[in-house]
């Protein structure tokens, strides 16, 4: 089986970099201190700056699917930290349980071809591991494709990427990654920093339990990086980022696209948080049940104070962002009462609004039409909605999961697009007067 895909973005170029120039950058770059909750267009150095892998470069050949399998993680088990380059179009299957244990940048030959393919296959017996790859070492992904469906079964996995140590580092660049069931990025420990930038994600969804299919899930232990930037992010039945009580010390999401998400954004707890310049299209449809406790779209919670965190010291800026919902949903409001939409703020949100913790402006709320967007998946939302989110097991075979052509992979010019019309009044709405969204749909 070959998957036929291309990259919809520009294909990153790698260039050496000596240790003069490493030197050099990493010695004019301050690092800068938050001071109350002053504008701030990027975190400190700690936080952004991602240590370079050493030079050596390991070519990796394709798997086969039959005689060869697990070529990848062979190749770092043999070889250690390095580079690792796969062929465009190449296969790399996985099977049983893999775990990286050295620090790598695996990425695609340079090129213009189809991307590599990493995919999970079932072993002899049919079996399937739960998780496509866990990590304990520091991971860098470039122009990578990820499809987390059985090469052998179509079954679709129940989690991708699982980060088992402390203070492990995770990064996707120029990726595209669809297909999973509970999450797709889970932190089993603490300190974890973990980047998006460049890349797609879709499709993470079990329509069984909608409160499934998550982006990135801490499952309560703390984080201390989020970094979402200058993505496309679409079909989600869960959360894009499920704190789950724990604190995260920054997170940056902006000039993201995200369409058609069941889960509002719900931060519990960030302690510096950007989120800007994004657009929240059919996001949060998901609604509020109790009419005299209305739900918010940005759902805030008040940070207990102990040795460890201050809440004065919280700072949160969502601005220049546009959150907005399609008729077809808003109309279920009016047809099934039982479900309340939800409003911007909660009582949470105003309180650090009024003592200056959060920064809030500039935020709009207009309906766009994207030139090749998915259908909406109506039939799963509707009858979600009338339910009242009490079971979504009887109607699972309802459609949720799109693809352009019925086919595995991507190809380009071929994928959902996402561009609106520069007249529109987020083509000119961001923090710098530009458009709104990945910059993909605006070139």
């Amino acid at each position: 089986m070959k998957t036929k895909l291309t990259q919809s973005y520009k294909t990153i170029r790698y260039w050496r970099i000596d240790k003069a120039f490493v030197k050099l950058i990493l010695g004019i770059m301050p690092v800068l201190l938050f001071i109350g909750c002053e504008p701030k267009d990027t975190f400190e150095e700690e936080h952004t700056v991602i240590p370079p892998i050493g030079k050596k470069v390991v070519r990796v050949e394709p798997d086969d699917g039959v005689t060869r399998v697990n070529s990848l993680p062979k190749a770092i088990k043999e070889n250690g930290d390095a580079i690792y380059e796969l062929e465009r179009g190449g296969v790399y299957y996985l099977e049983g349980k893999n775990v990286i244990t050295h620090n790598v940048t695996i990425r695609a030959t340079y090129g213009s071809e189809p991307l590599p393919t990493i995919q999970p296959v079932s072993d002899a017996q049919g079996a399937l591991n739960s998780d496509m790859l866990r990590f304990e070492g520091n991971v860098t992904f470039e122009n990578i494709y990820f499809n987390g469906k059985d090469a052998a079964s179509n079954n679709i996995m129940q989690r991708l990427f699982r980060l088992d140590k402390k203070n492990l580092r995770l990064r996707f660049d120029g990726c595209f990654v669809e297909n999973c069931r509970n999450f797709c990025i889970r932190t089993d420990n603490s300190g974890s920093k973990v980047y998006i930038e460049n890349s797609t994600f879709r499709n993470f969804a079990l329509t069984s339990d909608p409160a499934n299919g998550r982006l990135f899930d801490s499952r309560g232990n703390a984080p201390d990086t989020i970094s979402i930037t200058n993505s496309t992010i679409y079909n989600l039945t869960g959360h894009l980022i499920r704190f789950d009580g724990s604190v995260a010390n920054y997170v940056e999401f902006k000039n993201n696209t995200v369409y058609n998400v069941g889960y509002h954004f719900r931060i519990d707890y960030a302690m510096k948080a950007y989120i800007e310049n994004n657009i929240f299209a059919n996001v949060g449809w998901k609604a509020s049940y109790k009419a005299d406790s209305l739900g918010a779209f940005w759902d805030l919670k008040e940070l207990e104070k102990s040795d460890t965190y201050n809440p004065n010291d919280i700072c949160i800026y969502i601005r220049n962002n546009n959150v907005y919902t399609d008729q077809a949903i808003k109309a279920l409001y009016t047809k099934y009462p039982g479900n309340i939409e939800r409003v911007p703020l909660n009582a949470v949100a105003q309180t650090m609004l009024a003592d200056g913790r959060l920064v809030y402006e500039n935020n709009i709320s207009e309906v766009l039409a994207f030139d090749g967007a998915p259908q909406l998946p109506m039939a799963y939302i509707d009858k979600f909605f009338e339910v009242l989110n009490t079971g979504m097991s009887p109607w699972a075979d309802l459609p949720f999961y799109v693809d352009e052509n019925g086919m595995d992979g991507f190809t380009n010019g071929e994928t959902f697009t996402f561009r609106y019309s520069s007249s529109s009044a987020s083509a000119t709405a961001s923090t710098t007067n530009g458009p709104l969204g990945a910059s993909a749909w605006s070139q």
